[in-house]
C-alpha cells in the first residue's frame, strides 16, 4: 500500500468530531443498537467479550464499544494520527473507571489487510470485530480479500463482523448537490458504471463543518464481489442493511446534506457470521 493511501485520512484528524458527517444522524444510532444487541447476548451468556475496532480514526467506536461493555478493544489505523487520537481521547474516557472489571483498549498503527502482523495478537479470540468505510480504501481487490482473510482469523468461530461500505448508489449518482460531498466524474468527464469501473480509485471531495475541503480517494465494489469475498473466507451473510434517516427527526436548521442522506441509500452495512473454512 502506498503512502499516500495509507495516510490520506490524517487529513481529517483536526475535523474528525466536527466535520461534514451524517455520522451522529444515522451511522451512530444504527451502530449502538448492534452493539448493545451484542453486548445483551454476551451477557447472557455470562461472558466476558472483546472487540477489534478496524480503521478506528479518532476513537468514536472503540468508546462506543467499551460504553457498550466490551472488556477489551483491539483498535488499529493505518494512520499513525488518528491513532493517537483515538488513543488520547480513549484515555480521556477511561479515566476515573479504574479497578477492578476496568475495560482496556490498546492502539496500533496496521493497515487492515496486515492485521495479524501486530505482535501478541491473538488469533481465534475476539467476539467482535467492525470495520466502518475501510474496505473501500485499500488500493485493490487482493488487499481487500486479504483484509477478510485477516479478520476471519482474528475472530473467534460464531464471532460477529460488522462493516459499512459506500452504498453503489452513491458511488453513481452523487453530485454536489448538497455542497459538501461531491464524487468527481473521470477524467474525460463520463460517470463511472457499475461493472466496467468496479475497483477503479474515484475521488471524494468533502468540505468539512470548519470549510477546510479535503479530498479522499477509494473504491466502489459491485454486491456480488462482496458477497463472493465474503463467503470465499468464510464468513456467512446473517444481514444486510441500507440505514437511513428520516427527516422529519432533523432539527429545522440541520444542514442540508444530512436531508440528502436520510433520502437516499448511501451505506450498505453487512453483518457476517465467522464460520472458517
Amino acid at each position: 500500500m502506498t503512502e499516500n493511501q495509507d495516510q490520506q485520512w490524517g487529513k481529517y484528524s483536526a475535523d474528525y468530531n466536527s466535520g461534514a458527517w451524517v455520522k451522529d444522524a444515522v451511522e451512530a444510532p444504527f451502530l449502538e443498537g448492534h452493539f448493545k444487541s451484542f453486548a445483551q447476548k454476551a451477557l447472557d451468556r455470562g461472558k466476558p467479550w472483546k472487540a477489534l475496532d478496524i480503521g478506528c480514526g479518532m476513537g468514536r467506536y472503540t468508546i462506543r464499544l467499551l460504553q457498550a461493555g466490551a472488556s477489551y478493544v483491539l483498535a488499529s489505523d493505518a494512520d499513525v494520527d488518528m491513532v493517537s487520537g483515538a488513543k488520547k481521547e480513549t484515555e480521556q474516557y477511561l479515566i476515573g473507571r479504574s479497578g477492578p472489571g476496568t475495560p482496556k483498549a490498546d492502539f496500533y498503527v496496521c493497515s487492515a489487510a496486515h492485521l495479524t502482523s501486530i505482535s501478541r495478537i491473538e488469533e481465534g479470540t475476539f467476539d467482535l470485530a467492525i470495520s466502518i468505510y475501510v474496505l473501500c480504501n485499500l488500493p485493490s481487490t487482493k488487499d481487500v480479500k486479504q483484509a477478510l482473510r485477516e479478520i476471519s482469523k482474528l475472530l473467534r468461530p460464531g464471532g460477529t463482523f460488522i462493516f459499512y461500505e459506500p452504498h453503489i448508489v452513491e458511488y453513481m449518482t452523487m453530485t454536489n448537490s448538497t455542497g459538501h460531498v461531491e464524487y468527481l466524474p473521470k477524467d474525460d468527464g463520463t460517470e463511472y458504471k457499475y461493472f466496467e469501473d468496479e475497483g477503479k480509485p474515484q475521488t471524494l471531495r468533502i468540505r468539512m463543518n470548519s470549510g477546510n475541503p479535503i479530498e479522499i480517494t477509494n473504491r466502489f465494489y459491485t454486491l456480488s464481489f462482496w458477497v463472493t469475498s465474503l463467503l470465499e473466507v468464510g464468513f456467512q451473510i446473517s444481514q444486510f442493511h441500507e440505514p437511513h434517516g428520516n427527516p422529519k427527526d432533523f432539527p429545522s436548521d440541520a444542514p442540508s446534506y444530512m436531508r440528502y442522506y436520510a433520502e437516499c441509500p448511501s451505506a450498505m452495512v453487512w453483518v457476517c457470521t465467522n464460520v472458517p473454512q
